[in-house]
């Protein structure tokens, strides 16, 4: 094993600028990775009534109970506290599951990868793919709680969709250096499942940002990109666009994370299928 590896790392690396043509290139090719998105959402929940709803009646039982008991722990308003604990969750669900299947997106698409010739990031977009059917099926509670609660909503709920392409960019970007270095790198999985549960309580989601107190605290909410990439969307969802701060903050991490995913594909995506 370690004089194939030597033997592959003596090989030129692929061009940075043939990477980004070929990435460009699948994600446009918007038909081919939708369809294999779709069809594992109906693999996955076949010969089932609801499919895909049952996820959804689960992430909304749990945000029916876990967001009245932590509403009344933290004396929140209940009308204000909900739709903002839902839109949290819904986001976080999004996020955290496609790190979570970014990990072995190459793993297990290994039978393909080795017998079928296509670009590698086509698994990550039919990955993410599966995750934004998923997202969607998610944000029909959204409309249930306005239904419920009727938070004030103008035009700049808009804003959700510029601020949900920025979350994807990061996420694909993310998923693709994950991806990579996890083929290479078991344990790499395990890591990011303890470091999402971690981020989860660090990140305002089931705590609202103004309970916080004193700057180190301050320090701790501004300093995690994960809080300005969920609310970029889950402000216009509530009728509180974000400040600009928080759009800039955003667009870095978003920036930042594609550009580390490219660079690691441009270097190492001949390498990936011996790593399998």
């Amino acid at each position: 094993m370690k004089s194939l590896d030597r033997a592959l790392a003596i090989e030129p690396a692929p061009s940075l600028p043939v990477a980004v043509e070929e990435c460009l290139v699948t994600f446009l090719d918007f038909e081919r990775w939708a369809i294999l998105a779709w069809t594992d959402i109906r693999l996955r929940y076949r010969r089932t009534v609801l499919g895909p709803w049952w996820a959804t009646l689960s992430t909304g039982a749990m945000i029916g109970s876990v967001g009245f008991v932590f509403g009344g722990i933290f004396g929140n308003d209940g009308p204000k506290y909900m739709p903002f604990f839902a839109a949290g969750v819904i986001i976080w669900t999004f996020i955290s599951g496609s790190l979570s299947e970014g990990c072995s997106v190459f793993a297990q698409a290994s039978g393909l990868i080795k017998s079928i010739p296509a670009p590698l990031v086509l698994h990550v977009y039919r990955m993410l793919g599966r995750q934004a059917i998923v997202l969607a099926h998610h944000l029909i509670l959204m409309v249930l709680l306005w239904a419920v609660f009727r938070w004030n909503l103008s035009r700049e709920v808009l804003l959700a969709v510029p601020g949900l392409i920025l979350v994807s960019i990061a996420l694909a970007g993310a998923s693709l250096a994950l991806g990579i270095v996890s083929a290479r790198f078991r344990d790499i999985q395990p890591i990011v499942t303890t470091l999402l549960q971690l981020l989860f309580l660090l990140t305002p989601i089931v705590w609202m940002p103004e309970t916080l107190r004193g700057e180190r605290a301050r320090l701790l909410l501004y300093g995690n990109p994960l809080y300005d990439l969920v609310e970029v969307v889950r402000g216009p969802l509530l009728g509180e666009p974000p400040p600009v701060q928080t759009w800039l903050i955003a667009i870095l991490a978003a920036g930042v994370s594609l550009g580390v995913g490219v660079a690691l594909y441009s270097r190492f995506r001949e390498r990936v299928p011996y790593w399998l």
